[in-house]
């Protein structure tokens, strides 16, 4: 009666995720049919988003999903920076013995100052309607390249579909409004880039994120394993004038930056005693420094190793990635890479989710194992994981409360890691016609390389 009931059950549950898409494509169809109308639509609803986000966070500790300790805790330490600056004051401290000190190079000063020009409120209004617009921008970049919409339908359909859906569902993506993050417009702009375009630009804004935040120079790898050497030199060319622009003018902050900070080994040794970043840190690095290790010299050498290995993973996987012709999954792959193989990754690091539906429909259906890692990944951006940290490391007994504890803090490490392994592993015959271009995908794809 079992084998009976199986196979019955599995068909129902086919049924029902059959169902599901079919009403999603729909759904979409009608969205695409009325781009301008669906985009105008779509724009009022980040823009009601924006005001609740502008409204509610400041009073209450939580937001859809998203769980944090002070609203715009983020963003106000940022405007107190530009106020500084514009003061002659520091930017950067010699001793860092606090956690809020300005984490970014020189250059991304400029991302901020516009904030010093209004009220509190309307900046924070103003930044929240800016990350929700960034984070359209990211989804329909991946829908054009994906599905093949034009950018018309893919504009519209990420404007009233997907960033409303994520911001309400995606703890990652509602932590890092809450805080008033600059990720998104990072991740955007990277994605854009990458993704979709194919003229002498291409490049150009991935140099600009690395100057702006030094994580994204690990997407370069995609131009290099794509062999693209005049992206690759573009995007080098990016990073090097932002960077020099922002030395021009910021001399001191720039030498600061780069010769204590990151060459001095302060920016990491500042992170070792910071309970902060102990608990709530979801990078292979800071799994070394809680229970059941200690963050010993011994272990932290190992760390250090770990997120060597874990970049040269993601680029391997990357590699796999697009010798199956699947863009979009070579991109996440570098982009978690180098989130867990960081010193530090926060949760709203993993605003990555928000590719995953790209990579599991990029090209045809991909490998069980594969979706797998990709489901237990959006599983786990779906709870609030800041519920079960200890910051100040008081529980040691290893109990029930320390398996929670250490479960989920290191959730979004175990499932990154995952899915880096899980895209590595050489796809069956069946993933391999799935790399062969389909017919919703060449149209975009020349009309990219039109430019």
């Amino acid at each position: 009666m079992a084998a009976v009931r199986r196979p019955a059950a599995d068909s129902a549950a086919r049924r029902a995720l059959d169902a599901a898409m079919r009403a999603l494509h729909r759904v979409v169809d009608a969205v695409g049919r009325h781009p301008i109308a669906s985009s105008l639509a779509g724009l009022a609803v980040l823009a009601l988003l924006s005001w609740y986000v502008a409204w509610h966070v400041p009073t209450s500790g939580w937001l859809f999903t998203s769980h944090y300790d002070y609203g715009f805790k983020d963003l106000v330490y940022r405007i107190g920076d530009v106020r500084r600056v514009e003061r002659g004051g520091a930017l950067y401290y010699a001793q860092i013995d606090r956690l809020e000190y300005f984490v970014y190079p020189p250059a991304a000063i400029w991302l901020f100052w516009p904030l010093t020009w209004v009220s509190i409120f309307a900046g924070e209004l103003g930044w929240t309607f800016a990350s929700l617009l960034a984070l359209a921008w990211m989804i329909a970049s991946a829908g054009h390249l994906a599905c093949g919409w034009r950018w018309p339908k893919a504009w519209a359909v990420a404007l009233l579909i997907g960033a409303p859906v994520s911001t309400l569902v995606f703890q990652p993506v509602g932590v890092h409004l809450a805080l008033g993050q600059v990720g998104l417009y990072l991740a955007a702009a990277a994605t854009f880039d990458i993704l979709c375009v194919r003229n002498r630009a291409r490049g150009f804004l991935t140099g600009v994120t690395a100057a702006l935040k030094l994580y994204p120079i690990v997407y370069f790898a995609i131009f290099a394993l794509r062999r693209e050497w005049r992206a690759l030199g573009t995007a080098t060319a990016g990073l090097v004038a932002t960077t020099a622009v922002a030395w021009a003018i910021f001399p001191s902050y720039s030498a600061t930056y780069f010769f204590h900070r990151l060459l001095g080994g302060n920016e990491l040794r500042h992170y070792w005693q910071n309970k902060h970043w102990l608990s709530s840190s979801s990078s292979i690095y800071t799994v070394l420094f809680r229970q059941p290790f200690t963050g010993s010299p011994p272990e932290r050498a190992i760390g250090f190793v770990l997120c060597v290995v874990v970049i040269l993973l993601g680029v391997y996987a990357a590699w796999r990635q697009l010798q199956e012709g699947r863009e979009i999954g070579a991109f996440l792959c570098v982009a978690l890479a180098s989130t867990i193989g960081s010193p530090v990754a926060w949760d709203h690091y993993f605003i990555w989710v928000v590719l995953v539906p790209f990579v599991l429909i990029e090209r045809g259906r991909i490998p069980w194992f594969r979706a797998a890692s990709l489901w237990l990944f959006v599983l786990t951006c779906l709870v609030p994981l800041r519920l079960a940290r200890n910051e100040d490391l008081s529980h040691k007994a290893y109990d029930w409360v320390f398996v929670v504890i250490f479960m989920a803090r290191n959730a979004l490490t175990a499932v990154s890691l995952l899915w880096l392994v899980a895209a590595s592993i050489r796809a069956s015959a069946p993933g391999a016609q799935a790399a062969q271009p389909s017919a919703a995908t060449k149209e975009p794809t020349q009309a990219r390389s039109a430019g």
